[in-house]
């Protein structure tokens, strides 16, 4: 009896991963009259993206994957901002923040790679990062773009920190 349930168990769990890592079919087309208009999500929160910014988020994507990362949170990504950021990871878990504006990747948060790193706050032109440091503590660095250039408000903690 007990392996029984055990075989199910084994076999439930299977198909709930599988239907959570197989690509969802995109919504349906919109209405003429809703064409270029965001459609209000079911979901608490924001707004469902347009196809415009599903596509500009889907490149930026594409762009991770192509370096060997994956992205860790696809909301950390703010389709009206000027600046927008996605954090990934490799598959040696290191994780690098990829910045990208005007749909074009313009740089990373630093020339190397970190433990761990996340998205505190985005929006506007501005993105800060929060870097968990070897000793406990957390280093928030501050990103800005103006004028074409991405500038963190001080330099990133040392590799060997991060």
């Amino acid at each position: 009896m007990l392996g029984i349930l055990a075989t199910l168990a084994f076999l439930g769990s299977g198909v709930a991963i599988a239907y959570m890592v197989m690509p969802q079919e995109d919504d349906p087309a919109p209405a003429p009259a809703e064409q270029g208009a965001a459609v209000k999500s079911t979901t608490k929160g924001a707004p469902a993206l347009t196809k415009a910014q599903k596509r500009a988020r889907r490149d930026a994507v594409a762009k991770l994957s192509a370096e060997g990362y994956e992205p860790i949170r696809l909301a950390d990504w703010r389709p009206k901002a000027p600046l927008k950021v996605l954090v990934g990871r490799n598959d040696t878990d290191a994780m690098r923040a990829f910045f990208f504006a005007g749909g074009e990747f313009i740089g990373y948060d630093d020339a190397t790679t970190s433990n761990h790193v996340r998205v505190v706050k985005a929006g506007g032109n501005a993105v800060t990062l929060a870097y968990k440091l070897s000793d406990g503590t957390t280093a928030k660095i501050r990103f800005e773009y103006a004028d074409g250039t991405l500038t963190p408000s001080e330099p990133v903690p040392a590799r060997a920190l991060r």
